[in-house]
């Protein structure tokens, strides 16, 4: 199995940083790729809770993203299934792994792990989406 691993600094406390992953009126603003743009959100935000989030790239098509909450520390730690919906590649599922430690008042690292592709393109891939999208993330007012 092969897995990413991504670090990025932002300039909020550990609370805003993790509301940017739990809140779907925050994750609305990051959490797609490039141009492309997340449309909705459903989620059940406790541990054994679902949730469902559709992107739309600028030529219309849609990808739906699927998974359950593992693990949820407030402000600290967030763990989840990953899957896409349309079951286009090998993997059918993989787990995202959210580690948040404030490093000052008004800095938090976030240290994202994402694990189980069967095949280093689909962790390639997966990491060039999560790049892109820490690089929206890194950008905004939290």
């Amino acid at each position: 199995m092969f897995q990413l691993s991504l670090t990025l600094l932002v300039n909020a406390d550990a609370e805003k940083a993790f509301t940017a992953f739990s809140v779907p009126e925050k994750l609305i603003q990051w959490f797609a790729p490039g141009d492309a743009q997340v449309t909705q959100v459903m989620a059940n935000f406790t541990v054994g809770g679902r949730y469902a989030l559709t992107m739309r790239e600028p030529n219309g098509e849609e990808f739906q993203l699927v998974g359950e909450y593992l693990a949820i520390e407030d402000n600290a730690h967030l763990r989840y299934s990953w899957a896409w919906a349309d079951a286009r590649e090998e993997t059918v599922m993989t787990e995202v792994d959210v580690v948040f430690v404030e490093t000052t008042p008004d800095t938090t690292e976030i240290t994202l792990t994402h694990s189980g592709f069967a095949n280093e393109a689909e962790r390639d891939q997966h990491q060039h989406g999560w790049v892109a999208c820490l690089e929206k993330l890194s950008r905004l007012t939290l």
